[in-house]
């Protein structure tokens, strides 16, 4: 497919919104590989597509709930002066309990902390495997995105291949009851060696359909 013809079918929002025919879309995936305009084309209405899903989803904020009365706080104030040595143990208590929650959040601060996730645009088997994408050697996850098949699958399975084809590591994720088009995974890939590997995604099982073929590389 020529890129005057692409524009004149409006194959972009066609393909996102998957009206083209199975020889209209190969066609086309063929095409934007190689056209960087369509490509950042495709990868622009899938992320705003999914911005308007989530935003659509966000539920109204519900009113706060009305203060505590201050007389209880009073009550249970003038309960404690009148017991010092219980007042003691639950200060104890409480100054005990706070140094082990600052110890737990302090010490577990970088794996909590809120960050934004790339997902990287990973098509069919047999257009996905052309780019690799560039990971840093810390990142723990390798997030991809993908159309779903047309008949869903309640689990999908994966494999992290390494250059030679050797399966590094596997495993499988149930998959939401979300109705978007596309589908969204990460998979873990700390500890993996530097270098170029392979993440290949099935409906199902090992033996199921190939939905997501994607090559990423980890810097040494």
């Amino acid at each position: 497919m020529e890129h005057d013809e692409a524009i004149r079918l409006r194959a972009v929002e066609r393909y996102v919104a998957r009206e083209l025919s199975p020889e209209l879309r190969d066609a086309f995936e063929e095409h934007f590989f190689d056209c960087q305009e369509c490509s950042e084309g495709v990868n622009f209405e899938l992320t705003f597509a999914a911005n308007v899903r989530a935003a659509l989803r966000t539920p109204a904020l519900q009113p706060m709930p009305a203060p505590t009365p201050r007389s209880l706080w009073e009550k249970c104030r003038d309960w404690l002066r009148l017991r010092p040595a219980l007042a003691c143990s639950y200060a104890g208590n409480v100054a005990l309990a706070a140094g082990l929650a600052f110890f737990l959040l302090t010490g577990t601060r970088e794996a909590v902390q809120p960050q934004f996730a790339q997902f990287h645009f990973a098509p069919g088997p047999t257009h996905g495997a052309e780019d690799v994408h560039a990971l840093a050697a810390g990142d723990r996850l390798y997030a991809v995105r993908f159309l779903a098949p047309g008949r869903k699958s309640a689990t999908y399975s994966y494999e992290i291949l390494d250059a030679a084809g050797r399966r590094e590591s596997s495993g499988s994720v149930r998959a939401t009851d979300s109705q978007e088009e596309n589908l969204y995974l990460q998979v873990p890939v700390r500890g993996l060696p530097g270098g170029v590997h392979t993440l290949e995604v099935h409906a199902g099982g090992p033996a199921g359909q190939m939905v997501s073929r994607s090559r990423f590389q980890i810097s040494r």
